[in-house]
């Protein structure tokens, strides 16, 4: 019990780390909050910095979500409700940041994230291509 709550835990400081705001403004001095929807997230990195910017904080915010419940579910062996837990406890993180005054982003990226953490790539993958084929197709 006391390892869930830990991980639960962890999982949400994983999720709130805002890497879209402290990159922003540590690699392109700007805060990606004051472009497009305003929300921190990759799309806004990419909007206020370019593609590096774009693809680092898409990294980082796939991993915060990907490490705590891939550690939690594939290594510890963690399941039932305190998955689910562990699980969403990162979208929540990233949606509620603390860092952000409790304003975060959608969590986009870090449901992704999740999805490999639980799935280790067996479904992502192939939606990633399906996405990736889609979009060029419409370009």
């Amino acid at each position: 019990m006391a390892l869930s709550l830990a991980l639960i835990l962890l999982a949400f400081l994983c999720g709130s780390w805002p890497f879209s705001v402290w990159l922003g403004n540590l690699l392109g001095g700007t805060d990606v909050r004051q472009v497009g929807d305003g929300n921190p997230g990759a799309t806004n990195a990419y909007r206020a910095g370019g593609v590096l910017l774009g693809l680092l904080v898409l990294i980082l915010d796939v991993s915060k979500g990907a490490v705590p419940v891939g550690l939690a579910h594939f290594n510890l062996g963690i399941r039932g409700l305190p998955m689910y837990l562990i699980a969403i406890a990162p979208l929540l993180g990233h949606a509620f940041s603390p860092f952000l005054r409790f304003r975060g982003g959608k969590g986009l990226a870090v449901s992704f994230g999740v999805w490999i953490g639980l799935t280790l790539w067996r479904v992502p993958l192939p939606a990633l291509l399906l996405v990736l084929f889609w979009a060029a197709l419409l370009d």
